[in-house]
């Protein structure tokens, strides 16, 4: 499933390097302690952000191993040791564990003929490895990358509405610039509409701006959402203007289990302020922030720097927001897809005429 929340095209690499392979650089290396260190949520060591990115070498050759002790690693080549790396003193100093990896990476490269054959990429590998199962959302984008399969993408229209028995239907798969002129335009339109479905299932996220703009819309007054960083400061508060658009009129909210990041602050924001009912699955839980560092054409850093939070001081992450009334067909509402289910939708009418959905 994340693999769906998180996808990206990368760019093959060119035949050249493999017959020419190049010294591994320090400057993504370091750029990856750098900003680890001073911008990632969760607490994280140099010798464990080293380890990691070590664990690169490992999976190009099997010749190659790494043991470690408090003060020393040590790099094997067929089990025979070939030379002991002190561990730096200095702890915090992330120039100097950048130098420290680089030089067991050079020592790799100058023993192992399968590194050596990936002596160019080898700071990617480095990189992907640290950033490897993180916390599901920090990623390291490189030139490299060893998923080359080209699947085929399903183009969906990301904003679509109707009208239903006099109850507006909005679908948002996400949150694209001008998505909140869009559902103001459809509101405006249906101004006779008794009632509004927002229907965020599959919905990814996008925008948070714009996911914001939605929520100030319905709203009269009150907190959107706040984060917290991992610097521990002050909240930083979301909250919405006087005014709504829809002026108080019943709303349903569609979600399922990849509604995630912005659309699950969105249905968060409206159903603890009491101005929608969410009906659906569980959500994906993804509530966290990340800070996208662009390091040249073909590299970029997201390192995750702080988590959302609800009016009521939930922490979406991992979470995930409970409907009000489910629809999977267990007693967990797990997070299930419910993309294509028009029941869903036809539950949302009745509740918004009826009060009930039986």
């Amino acid at each position: 499933m994340k693999n769906k929340i998180l996808c990206i095209t990368f760019a093959a690499l060119m035949t050249f390097f493999n017959i020419c392979p190049l010294k591994a650089e320090t400057n993504v290396i370091k750029d990856v302690f750098y900003s680890l260190n001073r911008d990632y949520i969760n607490d994280l060591t140099n010798k464990q952000i080293a380890l990691k990115g070590l664990k690169a070498l490992q999976k190009l050759s099997n010749n190659i191993d790494l043991k470690q002790t408090s003060k020393k690693i040590v790099l094997y080549q067929n089990g025979k040791m070939i030379k002991q790396f002190e561990v730096p003193n200095d702890t915090a100093d992330a120039e100097v564990w950048s130098a420290w990896c680089k030089s067991i990476l050079d020592e790799a490269v100058s023993v192992n003929t399968d590194i050596k054959t990936h002596d160019f990429e080898l700071e990617d590998r480095f990189a992907s490895s640290v950033f490897e199962g993180l916390d599901g959302y920090s990623h390291y984008f490189g030139a490299f990358e060893d998923d080359q399969s080209n699947k085929p993408l399903k183009i969906r229209r990301p904003f679509a509405s109707r009208v239903i028995d006099n109850i507006l239907l909005l679908r948002i798969l996400s949150f694209k610039k001008d998505m909140s002129e869009n559902v103001r335009t459809a509101v405006e339109e249906c101004s006779k509409c008794e009632g509004v479905i927002l229907d965020l299932r599959g919905n990814h996220g996008g925008f948070l701006d714009e996911a914001l703009k939605i929520a100030d819309m319905f709203l009269d007054e009150g907190i959107i959402t706040y984060t917290l960083s991992a610097d521990k400061a002050e909240p930083a508060y979301y909250t919405a203007l006087r005014g709504d658009i829809f002026q108080g009129k019943p709303m349903v909210i569609l979600t399922d289990g990849y509604t995630a990041s912005a659309a699950e602050v969105l249905a968060a924001a409206l159903s603890e302020q009491n101005r929608a009912v969410l009906i659906g699955t569980k959500t994906y839980g993804k509530g966290t922030i990340q800070d996208v560092k662009k390091m040249d054409a073909e590299r970029a850093l997201a390192v995750t720097t702080a988590y959302f939070y609800t009016p009521s001081g939930i922490k979406i992450d991992k979470l995930g927001l409970t409907p009000f009334i489910c629809t999977s067909d267990d007693h967990d509402c797990t997070p299930t897809d419910r993309f294509t289910k028009e029941e869903d939708i036809d539950m949302a009418v009745k509740y918004l005429k009826t009060g009930n959905v039986f």
